[in-house]
């Protein structure tokens, strides 16, 4: 894999494209319903969305609404080890993470892409769900270590299908009001490890409550 460029946030011009080409095909082969759009924050506020992991699309889902900012993905260091993927992901804002290696370059890219005013994106739960009903499963940390250490809200955001996504089956994408840094707890004195993950399982829970409305 070509060593991912993590000190600069570059621009690109796929991103704009593939979105307003594609969008269109993806909400009719997956009947794509977005609801609650209007807890999506204003231009200019520090947010991550997270989102539940539930297949290869989640980033399209979830990026579909015009209202929806240009998102940075956290995804996976295995799906850029082949060149022609590593681009194509790289130009459409993903960034690749290590998991379970305490990837510290990547979470100060995080940082680095809210603090200069851009948004990201990253599913707390860590891999694919491979549940057959889809149901959110337990987040890990990054999610809240990035929120606290960027003093970020954190917009929830679930996919919804009834049993596994396929085309031409129906697929909601709930977006639910972002969480604050004080309710997450960040201004506590007392902030430390356990609460960091309290506070990923906070997102999470809410997430797993935007799913169940639309799926039970």
């Amino acid at each position: 894999m070509k060593e991912f460029d993590y000190s600069t946030i570059h621009h690109y011009k796929l991103y704009g494209f593939v979105k307003t080409v594609f969008t269109p095909l993806v909400k009719l082969v997956y009947r794509l319903e977005s609801k609650g759009i209007e807890n999506i924050p204003q231009k200019g506020t520090k947010y991550i969305v997270a989102i539940n992991h539930t297949c290869a699309l989640d980033p399209i889902f979830a990026a579909a609404p015009k209202q929806v900012p240009t998102l940075h993905f956290m995804g996976k260091a295995e799906l850029f080890k082949n060149p022609l993927s590593a681009w194509f992901l790289t130009h459409m804002y993903s960034f690749p993470v290590r998991r379970g290696k305490g990837d510290k370059a990547a979470i100060e890219y995080g940082e680095k892409i809210i603090n200069e005013g851009h948004v990201m994106a990253i599913c707390p739960e860590g891999k694919r769900i491979k549940d057959k009903d889809g149901k959110p499963q337990k987040a890990k940390a990054g999610v809240a270590l990035i929120a606290k250490a960027t003093d970020a809200a954190v917009l929830p955001v679930a996919i919804c299908c009834k049993g596994k996504i396929k085309p031409f089956k129906k697929v909601i994408v709930s977006y639910g009001k972002p969480l604050t840094p004080e309710e997450m707890g960040f201004y506590n004195e007392d902030f430390g490890r356990k609460e960091i993950s309290n506070a990923a399982g906070m997102v999470m829970d809410r997430i797993t409550e935007l799913w169940e409305a639309e799926v039970k």
